[in-house]
């Protein structure tokens, strides 16, 4: 036995049947504790069962045994609050591309037959009443209908499952008449602005214009140097091949300058969607106006090629 530290208090169902008028309230700071490590911390306990959970002497509480814990980097944290919104709004397209965001990628998987698998899922999900709706047992449904049609479902989703539906079974048990919903609607509500907060974006599109400028510096050099040993190689030197090089070249440039164009367009429109006022505001404003005036001479562009090309052939 390792024992971390000392938790001088009670398991929590025990103290249940003691002071059963505090365990609305403690069973609402338990979920909203596993919402937050789950989709903020992404290292949650996947085992909350009530000898798990013990109520100190001051009323707080203290988890026990982390030795089984799960662990959702950031990409699948995002991908998990897309697909929970695609649950709850019964949105089965949205909630296949986000379940299939968690999971590897696989030639095998059957696209179609999911997408009518995820949508009789949810179909059972939302013909109940909200309030009875059970998370985990949304989840389960996911994870089979997955398995069913070739996806591998990674092992964090299920430990999610099985810690989503240990907490409703605690919850139910110890604190029947507690919306547990409500507490889950509420955390969701409050992850979902944050993740669009005026500073989150701006923190992607600085994070995405770091990325397009290092590719946009990296990508012709090392295009060069593939075409390069490609000529000098076996193949021997293909005429024209320096040219082709070029050219690729100069289209991954604009290719790349697009890209970043866009999520300038994409991310001054989020921006000024949030009515916030003042200098974001100037902000979003300039930002759309610089990705709307890129793209469009980067097509103009396109377009004198195309012209030129043509007119050199005739």
């Amino acid at each position: 036995m390792l024992t971390l530290e000392f938790s001088a208090g009670e398991r929590v169902d025990l103290y249940a049947k003691l002071h059963p008028e505090a365990m609305p309230r403690s069973m609402n700071i338990l979920v909203t504790l596993m919402l937050q490590t789950i989709f903020e911390e992404g290292l949650f306990h996947a085992d909350p069962h009530p000898a798990n959970v013990f109520v100190l002497p001051d009323g707080r509480l203290s988890l026990l045994d982390f030795g089984n814990t799960g662990e959702l980097d950031e990409p699948m944290r995002e991908s998990l609050i897309l697909l929970l919104e695609a649950v709850v709004k019964g949105d089965a397209r949205a909630a296949t591309e986000a379940y299939l965001e968690m999971a590897p990628a696989s030639e095998a998987v059957n696209r179609t037959a999911l997408l009518v698998d995820i949508k009789s899922a949810l179909y059972e999900v939302n013909r109940s009443d909200l309030a009875n709706v059970s998370i985990g047992d949304a989840f389960d449904s996911l994870l089979r209908a997955g398995s069913r049609n070739g996806v591998h479902n990674p092992a964090e989703f299920f430990l999610l499952t099985r810690a989503f539906v240990i907490l409703e079974s605690m919850t139910q048990q110890l604190a029947p008449d507690h919306d547990y919903m409500e507490s889950f609607r509420e955390e969701i509500s409050r992850l979902t602005a944050q993740h669009f907060s005026p500073a989150r974006i701006k923190e992607k599109t600085t994070k995405l214009a770091r990325e397009m400028e290092r590719l946009i510096s990296d990508a012709p050099g090392d295009t060069r140097r593939v075409l390069r040993r490609i000529a000098e190689g076996n193949l021997g030197r293909l005429p024209g091949l320096e040219a082709l090089g070029g050219r690729f070249s100069r289209n991954l440039e604009r290719l790349t300058g697009a890209i970043v164009f866009a999520a300038l367009v994409i991310g001054g429109s989020m921006i000024l969607m949030t009515p916030m006022g003042g200098w974001l505001q100037i902000f979003g404003e300039a930002m759309l106006i610089s990705g709307i005036g890129g793209m469009l001479i980067i097509g103009i562009g396109s377009l004198r090629r195309g012209h030129d090309r043509e007119g050199s052939r005739e």
